[in-house]
């Protein structure tokens, strides 16, 4: 019993020593330890990593970092969130409902700083910083923005940044991706966003009771993202966009020999240092890249691979001659040409110059349709092109099982006369197009297109094995459809370098103007650059895209410079 009575003093001693303990901590020293942790309370901020810059082929930059400022509110450290709401929306003049929004949506935890206004002028900056210890919980962050100099010239090459959406965070949370990152949503941007975007950083700091920093705690440092060069030429760029000026369409200018883009441009366009929301739903759908989206019919720009294809075949010889007057009849049904009085006789290097559809339907006729699907499909149509930019498009080449699947109808020989000068359900994309040129070009080559900058050739390119005799009839060929007084293509004549192309007029839908194509290669003599200019809705390929052409080649030959100065990262 003596031992109890011991044990239960002891325990009571214990009990009012706790108790008085508890007491002096919280009564009598409450006050100041409650104001020391509001003096000293830490904050936990990340800083995010420069994005790497995107080069052009000279060294000119197509997209950068500038500095802009945001404003965050810590949630745990704000006294009233509503008055500093109103007065923050006075200085920025925001609506404070804006303002609120961006708080409820960012909010993620009480110590994390919740951003809510991006892009702020460094005058407002300055201001809510000299104004801080009036607005407690109110914090100032240097944030990288990114600019895009040439604006809507580079938009589609370029692309644009944008935050992280669920369906990108749950496909990419693994390789350490998080919510409100910013990533590539198109172009380059896109396609090297793992490379460009780096690593971003954090620092743990103790902030006093005004939300001054007291001392850094813990500091991880940002890597910044590593920089992208890419083949394109940013000054023939920026010419070509602003020669095609309103009109829809599409321009590429490709070196043959290594499939480099020079130039890759689709009109109209969008400027990337806006918000894209605006234009996501308009009718001339300024994001699509119609250089490797767009499928159109080509017209006489088949006339290369039909002519190609009936030289390498057998089925036409360089002295084979047709007799045009001007329209074939087969049956009941009557084909014209464009030129209703008739060439008279041709054959195929002036049925190519002079663009003459009979010469093209009777050597159709010849090769029939099996042969020019096999020719199209070997020269690259039908399939992607392998460019690294996203959503490329296959284009269409049909066969007679196709029809008779899809159509429910045979085929009839009026639809492989369609299919010889790219009409019918026949679809290329220009960049397909270009390609095709490219061959001719280069002796017979099939290069992959590619637009980040590399060592030594694409490794996607395919020989041929084409008859160097052919590749040279339809090079002079198409010399002299910018050379010749009855080329379709004279307006691409140049007195500074020598143009070799070819024309296109496209049917285009019952009651549209027709599509536009120029196609072609320069110098005639020694190709160094070949292109395509396609205009929706252009009228006749022998006019405005021929001049395009013409004046884009005098460009890019004024300015070009050795391969050797380029500079290889």
């Amino acid at each position: 019993a003596m031992r109890l009575k011991v044990l239960n003093i002891s325990f009571a001693v214990f009990f009012a020593f706790l108790v008085s303990c508890l007491y002096y901590l919280q009564i009598i020293k409450g006050p100041a330890y409650k104001e020391m942790g509001h003096r000293n309370s830490i904050r936990l901020l990340s800083i995010n990593a420069p994005r790497g810059i995107i080069y052009d082929r000279r060294n000119i930059k197509i997209a950068e970092n500038i500095l802009s400022f945001g404003v965050f509110i810590v949630p745990q450290e704000v006294v009233e969130l509503d008055s500093t709401l109103k007065r923050l929306s006075e200085i920025l003049d925001c609506p404070e409902s804006l303002l609120k929004r961006n708080y409820n949506r960012n909010y993620q935890a009480p110590f994390a700083p919740c951003e809510v206004k991006r892009n702020v002028s460094k005058k407002d900056a300055i201001l809510i910083e000299e104004l801080r210890l009036d607005m407690r919980g109110v914090i100032v962050k240097e944030l990288p923005l990114r600019s895009y100099p040439y604006a809507h010239a580079f938009a589609h090459l370029a692309g644009y940044i944008g935050e992280i959406n669920k369906s990108e965070l749950s496909a990419l949370r693994s390789y350490g991706y998080a919510m409100k990152d910013l990533i590539g949503k198109e172009g380059v941007e896109r396609l090297a966003d793992n490379v460009l975007r780096g690593k971003s950083g954090g620092m743990q700091i103790q902030v006093d009771n005004r939300g001054r920093q007291v001392k850094v705690l813990n500091l991880k440092r940002p890597v910044k993202g590593e920089d992208v060069y890419l083949t394109v030429d940013a000054g023939l760029q920026d010419f070509i966009w602003k020669a095609m000026g309103e009109k829809r369409g599409a321009a590429i200018f490709m070196d043959p020999h290594t499939g480099e883009i020079l130039s890759l441009v689709s009109t109209p366009s969008y400027d990337p240092n806006e918000s894209v929301a605006s234009i996501l739903y308009d009718s001339d759908a300024p994001l699509m890249n119609r250089a490797l989206m767009g499928q159109y019919p080509p017209g006489s720009v088949f006339k290369i691979l039909i002519g190609l294809a009936g030289l390498e075949s057998g089925s036409i010889t360089p002295q084979t001659n047709f007799v045009c007057n001007g329209r074939l009849a087969i049956g009941k049904a009557v084909f014209n040409c464009w030129n209703l009085d008739g060439h008279g006789a041709m054959d195929i290097r002036q049925a190519i110059a002079e663009s003459c559809n009979v010469f093209f339907y009777n050597a159709g006729l010849i090769l029939k349709a099996e042969k020019i699907y096999e020719y199209a499909r070997r020269l690259g149509f039908g399939k992607k092109t392998g460019i690294e930019l996203s959503g490329e498009k296959e284009g269409f080449v049909p066969t007679r099982a196709w029809k008779r699947m899809q159509v429910r109808e045979r085929w009839f020989a009026g639809d492989t006369v369609n299919l010889s000068i790219g009409q019918g359900y026949l679809l290329v994309t220009p960049l397909q197009i270009v390609r095709l040129v490219a061959a001719i070009a280069n002796g017979g080559e099939l290069v992959q297109p590619h637009v980040l900058k590399r060592k030594g050739r694409a490794s996607g390119s395919v020989r041929l094995r084409l008859d160097a005799k052919n590749i040279e009839i339809l090079r002079d060929a198409m010399k002299g459809v910018v050379e010749e007084e009855d080329g379709t293509g004279a307006r691409a004549r140049s007195s500074v370098v020598s143009i070799s192309g070819k024309t296109g007029t496209s049917q285009a839908g019952p009651g549209l103007d027709t599509h536009a194509w120029f196609t072609g290669f320069a110098p005639s003599e020694d190709p160094e650059v070949c292109f395509v200019i396609f205009l929706e809705h252009g009228g006749s390929g022998g006019d405005v895209s021929a001049m395009i052409a013409r004046k884009a080649v005098e460009y890019w030959y004024r300015n070009r410079r050795p391969s050797s100065v380029v500079r290889h990262p």
